[in-house]
């Protein structure tokens, strides 16, 4: 049994220049507290039960106190506020089917909430011009399912494979729109299909050193495949074990998730406030790709360390690092008839870090 929480800490800072000039909006979602729970259970001779509660995503950036500007424009301040949190509900079985192979499977039932959108005046000195607020936070609940595998190789190196399938969320009335036909509108998320493929090894009864491969299928993804692609991260991860001390060092790299031109809509919505979707090309889409989806950088490390209470109980802490970010959209396109700068970019810049601490036992 183990339980555990992080803190997760996000500096996210947009950069817009224009017509209007240069301006900087600050993001004050930066900070989330990330728990988890998990325990298993050994039935009989090969068969091994679990469950856990976990986030298992969640992405968010608010803009209301310091408004991202349409070309750095006064007049023109879109307070965008956009929150994804999805919580998972785990039960797993096992079976070991040979000496050296096992397998598993887990179902998954995930609470998501959701506001993506502007919410308005937010201050006496925040005007927000035409766009007005639009987004209050929804919930839904979806599902998935995980397979996997392991297989003893050698008497120091275990290979394996996973797949989790696509989570569906649909968020009804999420978002407000004054474009026809007006009202409220729905959108669908769901969290990628993934497979991951990893190798252990023990290069001495002290040492242990492991290396995954993963996958995350953006692009078929509803609503993520309008602004990401498919992506691909690396994870080298190991551990020294010394008396009752466990030390731990890890790194990975993922690949740019975003797509270089993104789709000019996100999903189902036909408009956000009073701006339709399209709008002139994917511009609109462009700012929320640096204003509303945080980018992580594509190399973090972490480090690790465990201490063995007593034979039944330890004790585990991180610290995460990921190093920072730029992602720049450029937005040549917006029509200065309707009074918005001919060219404008719009750059994000993140740095994400995290802390956490951990409790396991074993009866």
């Amino acid at each position: 049994f183990g339980m555990g929480a992080a803190i997760l800490k996000i500096d996210l800072e947009n950069t817009q220049t224009g017509a209007g000039g240069t301006n900087v909006s600050g993001s004050v979602a930066d900070d989330y507290v990330i728990p988890d729970f998990a325990f298993s259970n050994q039935i009989g001779e090969s068969w091994v039960i679990g469950a856990g509660v976990q986030v298992g995503a969640g992405l968010g950036a608010d803009f209301r106190d310091d408004p991202v500007r349409v070309g750095a424009l006064p007049g023109t301040e879109l307070p965008f506020n956009s929150e994804l949190l999805s919580f998972n509900a785990n039960v797993s079985v096992a079976k070991q089917i040979t000496p050296s192979i096992s397998i598993g499977a887990a179902a998954t039932v995930g609470f998501g909430l959701l506001q993506i959108g502007t919410v308005g005046q937010s201050g006496p000195d925040i005007p927000t011009g035409p766009f007005g607020g639009t987004t209050a936070s929804v919930h839904d609940i979806g599902a998935r399912f995980s397979l996997g595998i392991t297989q003893q190789v050698s008497e120091t190196i275990v290979v394996s494979a996973v797949y989790k399938s696509k989570l569906k969320y649909e968020f009804e009335d999420v978002t407000y729109t004054t474009v026809a036909p007006e009202g409220f509108q729905t959108l669908t998320v769901e969290q990628p299909a993934e497979y991951v493929l990893g190798a252990a090894m023990n290069l001495s009864p002290s040492w242990l050193i492991e290396i995954d491969i993963q996958r995350n299928l953006w692009g078929n993804a509803s609503t993520y495949k309008d602004i990401y692609e498919d992506q691909t991260i690396f994870m080298l991860g190991t551990q020294y074990k010394l008396g009752d001390w466990s030390f731990r060092l890890g790194y990975s790299y993922q690949s740019d998730q975003f797509r270089d031109e993104p789709n000019d809509s996100l999903n189902s919505l036909h408009g956000l406030g009073s701006i339709p979707l399209p709008f002139i090309g994917n511009d609109l889409i462009k700012i929320v790709q640096t204003a509303s989806a945080p980018i992580v950088g594509a190399d973090s490390v972490s480090l690790g360390i465990g201490y063995d209470i007593t034979s039944s109980a330890r004790i585990d802490a991180f610290g995460a690092y990921s190093f920072e970010e730029s992602l720049t959209r450029n937005t040549p396109n917006v029509d200065a008839a309707l009074g918005l700068p001919v060219s404008s970019s719009y750059r994000a810049d993140v740095v994400i870090w995290a802390v956490g601490m951990g409790v396991n036992f074993k009866f």
